[in-house]
This record gives structure tokens, C-alpha cells and sequence, in this order.
């Protein structure tokens, strides 16, 4: 998001502590992908259809809607 929508959102008073939450959500994604690449390292890649299965079960789709959405 741009600096102007930003402002629109948040107005100039709530930047800072948008762009402090927006830091720390990067900061946990950045830490599930290292998790999932010591994973992967230590026991190899996920199973796609094991993957699509759990995704599927976890969200009430089938397994063939869970591929797609992966």
C-alpha cells in the first residue's frame, strides 16, 4: 500500500502503529518460512496431497479445491 492510502486509512496520527503491526506480521511470516525450511531440511517437502487433504479438512472444501487455492 502506498503512502497516500496509508494516510486514508489510518490518518497521520496512526501510521506509525499501522506501519509497527504491518513490520511485525512480515516478522512472523518471515519466521513460518524458516520454520518450514528447517522442516522441509530435516525431513524432506510435504506431501501435496497430504497437504491439500488437511487444507481441505480444515476449511470444509474437497481435495481437489484445496489444490487450487495452494
Amino acid at each position: 500500500m502506498r503512502r497516500a492510502g496509508v494516510l486514508q486509512r489510518v490518518g497521520k496520527r496512526g501510521v506509525s502503529a499501522y506501519l509497527e503491526k504491518a513490520a511485525q506480521r512480515q516478522i512472523e511470516r518471515d519466521n513460518l518460512d524458516e520454520l518450514i525450511a528447517d522442516f522441509d531440511k530435516a525431513l524432506g517437502p510435504a506431501d501435496p496431497e497430504a497437504v491439500a487433504a488437511k487444507r481441505a479438512k480444515l476449511t470444509g472444501g474437497t481435495c481437489s479445491d484445496a489444490g487450487a487455492a495452494a
